[in-house]
């Protein structure tokens, strides 16, 4: 037997021992263990893990007994912080426990901040805050002013208090002190579509004409204030039923904001009515340029104060007032919204006669990223004008939603429309008789409660998203207008060149001017809270403050846990 000379043997020894640490790692053990473990173990337990068999079960093992092991390995190796004490061999139990519960609160504490973040992030998507650079008027349009008179029914037309049957109720739909009395008609039977004709003839003859009332004028005709005197009505007010009458309005779109589907009715009060496309919109707004094409609807100014506003100088003819019919009230209702809403729900200013009123607008406008697109209406709580439209109303506004919704309703319950309601079709029927009316006011409540609840349900923190959207949420873009008014005497006895109408009348003149009150304004921007970047930048702060967890890390993951083991696994298999 050959005697080996111990000098060998410990040389042997040692090239086993230069041979094993030559490689960083000997599964399962690390190079920290190594003088700890015997070499001849790690050689025996590198040895035993093989799988002889090469089928599909025994690529499955070999690739889980890989992944286990890699996994032990990104834990020990990886960037992760404090991870690897759980596993350092030098460590006793104690301190592996110590280090357990450091990482699992550490854990915890990153998973509860992370739950928080998402929480924030889907109940309030987005934030409302000031334009940080003001913006001027001419980018938003000039408000709508709309004229209603107190003076619905002209003397020199009819008496009110000696008209009987139809006449009667006709007065009684258009007169505020007759419906006060509840002396509206009890028919059992609606308007014919013939009598219908008669009431749109009625109320335009009754009512004063735009000529009755406007006498001068003026507007900022481009560049320059130009003043009209017998073309007001031609050229700046059009006609519109209201719930106060016929009433003229400045400075509304084509078709007074009501979808082509309107026109035929609008044509039996306006026959200029006509559909024309508009360059302008609430989520795109003017055209980009600069300085601005003249004529554009809806009108704009380039600057604030009374000079580069609307000017209208009023008469009513108080011989042809009727105390039955609108009582002790004698002058006009103004109301002043945006272009966009229709006039039924707008703020309403008395303007006395025998005054100077000046109101000073200041615009309010409301604006959204369009990154919020991305999100549902009711996760953003507004729409934008393509995501829902209205059968009566081309532009959408929580007040036109309003106003629709309460149309389509009473359609659907009652079959009818009030008069001064849209219609789509001339020939359709118009809420007469008493049940009409009972059914008309029953709806008006209904849609009411309905908007309130679907508010509430709107409001709550933990709402569930809904699939169909019940509120009428505001417009994500849109322009509103608050107004400061301020009075003043005229002269009982002007002495003017424009006034033409006969003085011999009895009559009382009143003067509005409508401008904006400074050329630069402050508006809102909605925006989102997180966007993409801020959100992962957010999430991978906290994940990097609690844990070390980077992209390396991923990295370390993806290669430990899937990458090496598929390969080892692939090349145990052939061998």
């Amino acid at each position: 037997m050959t005697k080996v000379h111990p000098k060998a043997k410990r040389s042997s020894t040692r090239f086993k021992k230069d041979l094993i640490s030559s490689s960083q790692y000997v599964r399962p053990y690390y190079m920290k263990d190594f003088k700890y473990i015997s070499p001849e173990a790690l050689v025996t337990k590198k040895n035993r893990t093989k799988f002889g068999r090469r089928d599909g079960c025994g690529f499955i093992k070999l690739w889980l007994s890989e992944v286990l092991k890699g996994f032990k390995q990104f834990l020990y190796e990886g960037s992760l912080h404090g991870v690897k004490y759980i596993f350092e061999p030098t460590f006793s139990h104690k301190e592996r426990v110590t280090w357990i519960v450091i990482v699992v609160i550490s854990i915890t504490i990153c998973a509860m901040n992370i739950i928080q973040l998402v929480l924030k992030w889907t109940s309030t998507p987005f934030v409302n805050v000031i334009d940080s650079l003001p913006t001027p008027i001419w980018a938003v349009p000039f408000p709508s002013v709309v004229l209603c008179p107190h003076l619905h029914v002209k003397l020199s037309f009819a008496n009110v208090s000696e008209l009987k049957g139809t006449e009667r109720f006709f007065t009684s739909l258009v007169c505020p002190e007759i419906n006060k009395e509840n002396k509206i008609m009890d028919t059992k039977q609606r308007l014919t579509y013939k009598e219908n004709e008669m009431l749109q003839k009625f109320i335009l003859k009754g009512s004063p004409s735009c000529s009755d009332l406007v006498k001068v004028c003026h507007w900022r005709s481009e560049y320059e204030t130009e003043w009209f005197r017998k073309d007001c009505c031609e050229k700046l007010l059009k006609p519109i039923f209201t719930d106060y009458g016929l009433c003229y309005t400045f400075n509304s779109l084509p078709l007074n904001g009501m979808t082509n589907k309107t026109i035929d009715w609008q044509n039996t009060f306006n026959p200029f009515a006509t559909t024309m496309s508009l360059e302008w919109d609430l989520d795109k707004g003017y055209p980009k340029k600069f300085p601005p094409t003249p004529g554009t609807l809806p009108f704009r100014v380039m600057a604030s104060g009374e000079a580069n506003g609307l000017g209208i100088e009023l008469y009513l003819n108080t011989s042809e007032h009727q105390y039955e019919c609108d009582g002790n009230n004698l002058g006009f209702n103004i109301l002043i919204s945006s272009p966009t809403d229709h006039v039924y729900t707008s703020t309403i200013l008395r303007l006395p006669m025998d005054r100077m009123t000046t109101v000073e607008v200041s615009p309010i406008s409301y604006k959204t990223d369009s990154s919020l697109r991305a999100l549902s209406p009711d996760q953003r709580q507004c729409f934008f004008q393509n995501e829902r439209k209205l059968q009566y109303y081309e532009f959408y506004t929580d007040t036109n939603c309003k106003l629709d919704l309460r149309i389509r309703e009473t359609v659907k319950q009652c079959n009818c429309a009030l008069y001064n309601w849209p219609r789509k079709h001339v020939w359709s029927p118009i809420c007469s008789t008493k049940s009409d009316f009972e059914c008309v006011a029953q709806v008006k409540a209904r849609v009411g409660e309905q908007l309130i609840f679907a508010y509430y349900a709107d409001s709550e923190e933990q709402r569930k998203p809904h699939e169909d959207a019940t509120s009428c949420y505001p417009a994500c873009n849109d322009v509103l207008y608050s107004t400061q008014v301020y009075y003043s005497d005229l002269m009982k006895d002007p002495v003017d060149a424009k006034m033409d109408w006969d003085s011999s009348k009895k009559g009382e003149r009143t003067r509005i001017n409508v401008h904006f009150y400074n050329d630069m304004f402050l508006g809102q921007h909605r925006h989102a809270q997180y966007d993409d970047y801020y959100f992962a930048g957010a999430i991978g702060g906290l994940l990097s403050l609690f844990l070390g967890f980077s992209i390396i890390s991923v990295a370390e993951l993806v290669y430990f846990v899937m990458l090496k083991p598929l390969h080892i696994a692939f090349k145990g298999i052939q061998v």
